[in-house]
């Protein structure tokens, strides 16, 4: 079995680092989140697409965030092993697997992707513009994909197959509703990303501090800020998902019940209230609560 499904998994495991990280960050990226509704869909090219897990403990995790989200969980056989979906209302928003026998002692941890039109063609155009193939690419049930890395080390998935309905990003409680990027090298980033998805990268000053966001065909994809200096050097740059809340204080008073961390405490921001959980075998993640009027 393939030790990667859908999944690569960042090496992102020293929860103590990114709490450092995200106490000292600004809040800029508001501006972004909040305007106006996405207006691409989940089958554009370059678009967000989906997210999975992958954890040692697959069984504690469906619970936790089943319980956490409200998600129905459904299973799945594929020739690479069991794999697990977290719906919302009927519609696919998650997967989540378990770590193959080469990632014994590595952290779970979330992975984005990004829909494209040619996962080989996109890998390719990956390596020319200062990237590597972390994961080479291969077919899966119905589609194909791959997992990239960014001349600064994060890792982001691409995947090709049948066109879904609608967007993927949405503001549903449990669903992904923006994905964010945080890297040492914000130039690198940029340039990177709009040669191989095509994005444009629009920048703001939040205090002393930018914020990024990326969009495509006139729509925003996601967000990227510069890592904190206080973070060890050993946490690599890597994307993010943000999940929607009714309540983001209940959320993160669920979390800590089921045996989550919270990372960063409930925090107002102008468009809603954010806190940064990590999970019990330690995925972080966003969880994001909006204000009525947005």
């Amino acid at each position: 079995m393939r030790e990667r499904l859908v999944a690569l998994i960042p090496r992102l495991g020293r929860a103590e680092g990114l709490l450092l990280a995200l106490v000292d960050a600004p809040y800029g990226r508001e501006w972004a989140i909040g305007r106006s509704p996405i207006m691409i869909t989940a089958a554009t090219h370059g678009a967000p697409h989906w997210a999975d897990l992958a954890t040692p403990r697959v069984a504690a995790a469906m619970d936790f965030y089943r319980r956490l989200f409200g998600w129905v969980v459904e299973s799945s056989v594929t020739p690479m092993g069991e794999y697990f979906i977290g719906k919302v209302g009927g519609r696919q928003v998650v997967g989540m697997m378990a770590q193959g026998p080469g990632m014994v002692g590595m952290p779970a941890a979330w992975t984005t992707y990004v829909y494209v039109a040619d996962v080989d063609a996109t890998a390719s155009r990956a390596a020319d513009a200062g990237g590597s193939i972390a994961q080479a690419p291969f077919d899966i049930p119905d589609g194909r994909v791959a997992v990239l890395s960014d001349p600064a080390g994060a890792d982001l998935g691409v995947v090709a197959g049948p066109a879904p309905d609608g967007g993927w990003l949405g503001r549903e409680h449990g669903r992904v509703c923006w994905v964010e990027l945080l890297t040492r090298d914000p130039a690198a980033a940029e340039g990177f990303y709009g040669a191989v998805f095509g994005w444009k990268a629009e920048t703001r000053q939040s205090g002393t501090t930018p914020y990024t966001t990326f969009s495509v065909e006139d729509g925003d994809v996601g967000g990227m800020r510069m890592m904190s200096d206080t973070l060890p050097a050993d946490v690599p740059s890597h994307w993010s998902p943000y999940f929607a809340v009714d309540d983001c204080p209940l959320a993160v008073r669920r979390a800590a019940d089921l045996g989550g961390r919270v990372l960063m405490p409930v925090t107002d921001i102008d468009i809603g209230r954010l806190a940064v959980l990590a999970d019990p075998d330690g995925a972080s993640f966003d969880v994001l609560e909006f204000a009525e009027q947005v």
